[in-house]
């Protein structure tokens, strides 16, 4: 062959193996650095005579590897990824094994491949992102209304007395009354404060758990935090949230997305934006549920979260599932035996004591939920570790996409 032609030819073949080059060593970076070793390969070229010395040349693995046999290169490359994936979730698998909850794991990752998982976030999920927690919050606007309580004093007003059975609620847990209560003595500090305290930045940093959503799910989601973390992460990967529905208020046709099983989602709290889809009160609780201790399947948010308890599995993330309306919703609908109920699950940290473990299997039990417990220790300052949760997480989403598998 003429040697204009062949180096022209040899320069076009440099300039597509360069770029080629390029993109493998970006996006397969640390395979390289796995299968290169320290060195690269090296070897001789010819004499011209007894008294020369030849040429010396140079390759990487990952280069000869690719451009002599690339079906090699991509077994390879597989392998790697493999044990990568093997690697990282270790420390969830052998848990699982040890804990026995290996089989209820490998349900859970049987129901996210038939795409019929429907994700209940809690605000545990929001608390990366730097949401405080419901309980947190209410302290929170205790302290703030104490302040204006004390103002309010120094000006020959009267104290806000009631600040003092709030604060007894919260010492019981009863999240309930203690926003009921503060509702009905200070609606306007309350509407202010979720906005104030809830809204995120025009360009928000989400990080945590929620960030996975996506990956679990593309149809229905329910949550009971107020902010747009979850429509934000959606739309970031490119699927858009279709049906809203906030509160007792529906928007976007968010029943026939349901029903079509388009992605929508259902924020039993209200959303930020919008103080008139909030449910706080007693009375909106009744309007919502129906009145207490009953369930009026007429309403639309009590005939809503049937629908999805009866149609969807949930997987409670981020929840504390104590008794609340909701839950006591679900256990009428299972007591009602009306219907079929699918598998239920949550990821939940696991009490240290036995006898708060078994009461809570029993009550999750009766509303056909499958917990699968995770540890969450706590560091000096009693502050939990929930990084169990991501971690089951991202291995039921590797899990689901064939990358691993549960040892059952």
């Amino acid at each position: 062959m003429d040697s204009k032609k062949l180096k022209g030819l040899s320069d076009t073949v440099l300039k597509f193996k360069s770029a080629l080059n390029d993109t493998l060593n970006m996006e397969n970076s640390e395979f390289h650095a796995a299968i290169n070793g320290d060195e690269p390969l090296t070897f001789r070229g010819l004499k011209q005579s007894i008294h020369d010395d030849p040429n010396s040349y140079s390759v990487e693995i990952s280069d000869l590897l690719f451009w002599h046999d690339s079906e090699a290169y991509m077994d390879e490359l597989e392998r790697w990824e493999g044990q990568l994936v093997k690697d990282q979730h270790l420390e969830m698998l052998e848990y699982l094994d040890e804990s026995e909850q290996s089989a209820v794991f490998s349900k859970l990752v049987e129901t996210i491949k038939k795409k019929r998982i429907a994700p209940f976030v809690g605000a545990g999920l929001s608390k990366p992102c730097n949401f405080p927690l419901w309980g947190e919050a209410i302290e929170k606007l205790v302290k703030k209304l104490e302040g204006v309580s004390t103002s309010e004093q120094r000006a020959a007003q009267p104290a806000l007395a009631y600040l003092e059975e709030v604060e007894k609620y919260l010492s019981e847990w009863n999240y309930l009354d203690a926003v009921d209560l503060l509702y009905a003595n200070s609606k306007t500090h309350v509407d202010s404060f979720v906005l104030n305290t809830f809204e995120l930045s025009a360009d928000p940093i989400i990080s945590g758990p929620v960030r996975l959503l996506p990956m679990i799910c593309d149809g229905c989601i329910v949550t009971t935090n107020f902010d747009e973390a979850i429509e934000i992460v959606f739309s970031k990967a490119r699927k858009p949230i279709e049906g809203y529905m906030h509160g007792t208020q529906t928007q976007n046709q968010f029943a026939a997305k349901l029903i079509q099983g388009e992605r929508c989602i259902l924020k039993l709290h209200g959303n930020v934006n919008d103080p008139d889809t909030y449910i706080f009160s007693k009375a909106q609780y009744n309007d919502a549920y129906g009145d207490y201790p009953s369930f009026d399947y007429t309403r639309p948010l009590a005939k809503t979260l049937r629908q999805i308890f009866v149609s969807h599995s949930l997987l409670f993330l981020g929840c504390s599932l104590e008794q609340d309306r909701t839950l006591e919703l679900f256990q009428d609908v299972v007591n009602s035996k009306a219907f079929d109920i699918p598998a239920h699950f949550a990821l939940l940290p696991k009490p240290s004591d036995y006898e708060k473990y078994l009461a809570k299997e029993k009550m999750l039990q009766e509303a056909k939920i499958r917990p699968i417990w995770y540890q969450a220790p706590k560091d000096e300052d009693g502050k939990s570790d929930h990084s169990g949760l991501e971690k089951l997480l991202k291995l039921a989403i590797d899990c689901a996409a064939g990358k691993t598998r549960i040892r059952v």
